[in-house]
C-alpha cells in the first residue's frame, strides 16, 4: 500500500516564527528587574504576563509535527536525526557555556571527587537539568520526549481526544514547576506534547469546533488570560491554586490554527508570511544563542551612562527597552547564526542547531 504524503500546513510553519519571537522577548522583558514593575504598571505586567511560557507553542508544534509526520517514522533515522539536529548543539552551547559564564568557578573545583563538590560532577549535573543558560532547561525534557518516541508512535495510531483532554486538565492541576527539574517538566509539558499530537490528528474536527464556537473560545482564552492578571492585583481571588499559563497557551494555539488556517490553501508571497517564515527557519539557531546576546547587550547597557533603566520602576520605559532589546537580540542572534553557517556550512546545524 502506498503511503501518502500529507501535505505541507504553512500556518505551523509561522507559528514557529512567531513562538520564537516570543520566548525572547520574555526574557528580554526579564532583564528589567525591577520588583515593583508589575505592580506599578498594567502595561508591563500585562506584555510580562502574555509574553511568559510561549515554550508550550514550541512543545505543542513538536507534538503537532511528530503526528504530521508519522507516515515516514523509523525509530534508528529519528534518533539519529534528533541527535544531530538537538543533542549535538546542546552539547555544543553547554560547552561554551562552561567556558565563558561558568569557567572562573568550575577552574576552583577538583577535576573529581567523592566527597566535595567537583568541576566534572558539576558540569554533568547542569548538562542533565539544563541550568549552564537559561534557555537550555528547555533541552533535558525534549530530549526525554523524543526518546520515548516508540510509545509515542504507538500512541498516534490510536484516538488522542481523551488524552488531549486530560491532558488540557492536567497543565491547569499540575502546576509548571521549577525550570531546574527535567523530569517534573515532563510530567507538565509531556500533556502538551500529546496534545500536539492529537490537535493534529483532529484537526479538522477542532477548525470547525472553533468556527461553531468561535466566540466562546475566544471568551474561554480572555478568562485564562485575565484572572492571573487580576489576582496579581487582588488580594484573594479563590483561584491562586490553578495554573492558567500553560492552557491560556493551548487555546491561543488553536485559536492561531484557525485564523491562519488560510495561509494552507494558497500561495504565501507576503511580506509578513516571509518575515515569520524566515525567523520560524532559524528559530532553533536563534533559540541556542539569544539568552547569550541578552546577558551580553544587559552588561553593555549596565556599564553605559544608560545603566539605570534596568532598574526602573516606569513600566512604560521598561517596555520600551524590552522591544529594543528584542529587536537587537534578533538582529545579532540571526547575524552570528548566518555567520556560522557560512563558516561552517551544514555542519553548523551540530553548533547551533539546523535551519528548518
Amino acid at each position: 500500500m502506498t503511503t501518502v504524503r500529507p501535505k505541507k500546513i504553512h500556518s505551523i510553519h509561522l507559528l514557529r516564527g512567531v513562538a520564537i519571537i516570543m520566548i525572547v522577548f520574555s526574557h528580554c522583558l526579564g532583564v528589567f528587574k525591577n520588583s515593583h514593575l508589575i505592580a506599578n504598571s498594567y502595561l508591563f505586567s500585562f506584555l510580562n504576563l502574555f509574553a511568559f511560557n510561549f515554550t508550550t507553542f514550541f512543545v505543542l508544534i513538536a507534538g503537532f509535527l511528530f503526528q504530521h509526520l508519522t507516515y515516514k517514522y523509523d525509530v534508528k533515522g529519528y534518533y539519529l536525526s534528533k541527535f544531530k539536529t538537538v543533542v549535538c548543539p546542546y552539547i555544543s552551547v553547554s560547552i561554551f557555556c562552561f567556558l565563558y559564564f561558568h569557567y572562573q568557578y568550575l577552574s576552583k573545583l577538583p577535576v573529581f571527587s567523592l566527597t566535595e563538590p567537583s568541576s566534572s560532577i558539576s558540569i554533568v549535573k547542569m548538562m542533565l537539568t539544563g541550568t549552564q543558560l537559561l534557555p537550555l532547561w528547555f533541552m533535558p525534557m525534549i530530549i526525554i520526549i523524543f526518546a520515548i518516541s516508540p510509545l509515542l508512535y504507538k500512541w498516534s495510531k490510536k484516538s488522542l481526544i481523551i488524552i488531549g483532554l486530560v491532558s488540557m486538565f492536567w497543565v491547569v492541576m499540575f502546576t509548571k514547576p521549577d525550570y531546574k527539574q527535567p523530569l517534573l517538566n515532563l510530567l507538565h509539558y509531556g500533556p502538551v506534547y500529546l496534545t500536539g499530537m492529537m490537535i493534529k490528528q483532529n484537526y479538522e474536527k477542532i477548525m470547525k469546533l472553533v468556527e461553531d464556537n468561535l466566540a466562546l473560545v475566544i471568551f474561554f482564552f480572555g478568562l485564562c488570560l485575565f484572572i492571573p492578571f487580576a489576582y496579581r492585583y487582588v488580594d484573594y481571588f479563590g483561584v491562586e491554586r490553578l495554573y492558567y499559563d500553560t492552557l491560556q497557551k493551548i487555546i491561543l494555539f488553536i485559536l492561531a490554527l484557525y485564523f491562519l488556517d488560510g495561509l494552507n490553501h494558497k500561495n504565501n508571497e507576503g511580506g509578513i508570511y516571509k518575515f515569520f517564515s524566515y525567523l520560524a527557519n532559524v528559530s532553533f539557531p536563534i533559540y541556542f544563542i539569544h539568552q547569550i546576546i541578552v546577558l551580553f547587550l544587559e552588561q553593555q547597557l549596565v556599564n553605559s551612562p544608560f545603566g539605570y533603566i534596568i532598574k526602573t520602576d516606569n513600566g512604560q520605559l521598561a517596555s520600551f527597552g524590552a522591544i529594543s532589546f528584542l529587536i537587537c537580540t534578533l538582529t545579532i542572534s540571526i547575524f552570528i547564526a548566518n555567520t556560522i553557517k557560512f563558516i561552517f556550512k551544514d555542519k553548523a546545524k551540530y553548533l547551533i542547531g539546523g535551519n528548518r
